[in-house]
């Protein structure tokens, strides 16, 4: 577990090589502001994140 918001409703999870990133969501959006913070988190620990794919969620 990279970040967690305080409600519990996002997180960023890495494999403990790094081997792999999430972000969480427990709705199927993704508020904007959420995603950019934890995209600047996860350049700032090196990852990749122009590799990330986005997954459409039902009801999203």
């Amino acid at each position: 577990m990279i970040a967690l918001d305080d409600d519990y409703q996002y997180a960023l999870v890495s494999g403990p090589n790094r081997d792999y990133l999430w972000i969480l969501s427990r709705t199927p959006t993704l508020p904007p502001q959420v995603r950019q913070n934890y995209l600047n988190i996860a350049r700032g620990l090196g990852f990749a994140t122009d590799s990330l794919l986005w997954v459409k969620q039902p009801g999203g």
